[in-house]
């Protein structure tokens, strides 16, 4: 096989792949233990109320969890969703944008409550409600730690954090105590600050950029850049042990939780499974890879990922129940709901996956079509996740009898092109049920910009002018008002080299060297 032909067939290979209630009895922390006392109009609903679910960074949550991929409902933000995951309380579900929006929706309808605008917005840092209050850290150059009335989106206080970085860390409210990490003062440190007023009650200094704090039992866990994982005092912030995840000069993000008297970490080279008390090492589970987001643990099983692969160990020995690969990387955190784990993997494409959390067999997917670096939020039997590129904001569950539209059958247009000329490519489907259609197209001027509303069988049109002569697909997705979404479509185009020499700085060149343009127009042809 000639090289042209080789690439064509990887390329070829590679798209046709993409587009294809309670805790156990063994367990000493208990639902109630585990959770911040939440203001609650219903006490019958586990809610979602700050990342990872509750105070030890579990990810499990007693209520069911969807059962296909049907879309709910979908907003739309004014910029993009990065790793802010949604907080979910009394029906109300809250999350921030990149730009300077922070928004309260219904969480059963999608209709937005209120939206507080804050100045350079939230990037990383994921909402905790607690006691009618919303916390959360924000961004660049005007940042702090925000405290707003979760009912009206009113700002209650602001705590200033020396410099202009990002609060990156999500808050822990304990015993009328706000627990978030920062970057400033360098190279950073844990703040503990009064949930009421905002005020200053210590800082724990000297901590390379500490990540989201776990809490149980008057003490602060959390992981930091050094790779270190740190056990404070709650009271006073005094260290009271430390421990290197890895050996050497590594640097590597650690993101923890808490279980049955044990702390979980994942390193730059494995889980670690360290005694709470005093931070001994139980055992580890050795990866390749680093591990980049917080493990989930769900009825003595601990579940985590390292790239695209995401395993599933006996929490208690390490062993290896089961590992599940996805086609890309997966920088969020697993949640787990009614026997299912939860998992979105960070990628142009993105996927939704919902596992069997006893075998790791997919039971579904979904194509978000963006890259998505937040976690997912289950509640109510709902499922919350944003979207990065897109900025949609997505609620799957509940029955529905929408359909989505019927995958294009063809995009026509020119499969042999040159460099320099414009080419238009079109296509055409239908909805079901008569909703109007959304195109995004990916290729080599694709954006990811939902082009609309159109009509059921509406030609709809791509335009693109090559620069760069090679293999370049031609893809396009569909979706409905109702955000859900079409199969991939798609055309092969190749590219051929441009063998006219026409650009005026060459022309320059061969005037004076013409023994040159001669010479290379041989090579080209």
């Amino acid at each position: 096989m000639n090289a042209k032909l080789k690439k064509v067939f990887i390329v070829t290979v590679f798209v046709l792949v993409v587009g294809m209630s309670y805790i156990p009895a063994y367990g000493k922390i208990n639902k109630e233990e585990i959770q911040t006392t939440v203001s609650s109009t219903d006490d019958d609903i586990d809610w979602w109320p700050m990342f990872h679910h509750d105070l030890n960074h579990t990810g499990y949550s007693t209520s069911t969890g969807p059962e296909t991929n049907n879309v709910l409902w979908g907003f739309q933000a004014d910029a993009r969703i990065y790793k802010s995951s949604p907080a979910v309380v009394d029906n109300m579900v809250y999350f921030g944008d990149e730009s300077n929006s922070f928004y309260c929706l219904d969480s059963v309808t999608g209709e937005e409550i209120w939206k507080t605008t804050i100045p350079f917005g939230i990037a990383v840092s994921s909402p905790a409600v607690e006691n009618g209050k919303v916390y959360f850290g924000a961004g660049n150059g005007n940042g702090g730690v925000y405290c707003l009335n979760a009912t009206t989106g009113s700002i209650i206080w602001r705590y200033q954090t020396p410099g202009e970085h990002n609060v990156y860390p999500s808050p822990a409210i304990y015993k009328g105590k706000v627990f978030i990490g920062a970057l400033e003062p360098e190279p950073g440190c844990m703040y503990c600050l009064d949930a009421d007023n905002g005020e200053e009650i210590w800082i724990s200094q000297t901590i390379d950029t500490p990540g989201s704090a776990a809490v149980y039992d008057d003490r602060v866990y959390f992981g930091s850049y050094d790779s270190n994982v740190y056990c404070l005092d709650a009271d006073n912030g005094t260290v009271i042990w430390k421990y290197k995840t890895t050996t050497g000069q590594y640097r590597h993000y650690i993101h923890v939780t808490i279980f049955d008297d044990k702390l979980y970490a994942g390193g730059i080279d494995g889980l670690y499974c360290l005694n709470m008390e005093n931070g001994g090492l139980i055992w580890k589970y050795p990866t390749d890879y680093g591990i980049s987001s917080t493990p989930c643990i769900a009825n003595g099983f601990v579940y985590f990922t390292e790239g695209a692969i995401v395993y599933c160990l006996n929490a208690t020995s390490g062993e290896k129940i089961w590992d599940f690969t996805g086609y890309y990387g997966i920088r969020s955190s697993p949640a787990y709901a009614d026997g299912k784990i939860y998992i979105v993997q960070e990628s142009w494409v993105g996927k939704l996956y919902c596992l069997d959390a006893d075998s790791g067999e997919k039971i579904w997917n979904f194509t978000t079509v963006s890259s998505v670096g937040c976690s997912p939020a289950i509640a109510d039997g709902k499922l919350y996740i944003g979207l990065r590129w897109t900025s949609e904001f997505l609620c799957f569950g509940g029955d529905s009898d929408n359909k989505p539209p019927i995958t294009p059958k063809e995009i026509l247009g020119p499969t042999s092109c040159k460099l320099g000329v414009e080419y238009t490519y079109n296509t055409s489907t239908y909805d079901p049920d008569g909703d109007q259609l959304y195109y995004l197209w990916f290729g080599y001027a694709g954006g990811l910009d939902w082009l609309g509303p159109f009509d059921s069988n509406e030609t709809v049109e791509y335009k693109v002018t090559y620069e760069e002569y090679g293999y370049w697909p031609v893809e396009v997705i569909v979706k409905d008002s109702h955000y859900a979404r079409s199969g991939w479509a798609f055309l092969g185009v190749q590219v051929s080299r441009d063998k006219t020499l026409t650009s005026s700085f060459l022309s320059r060149i061969f005037e004076r060297y013409p023994l040159l343009e001669r010479f290379l127009t041989l090579f080209l042809n």
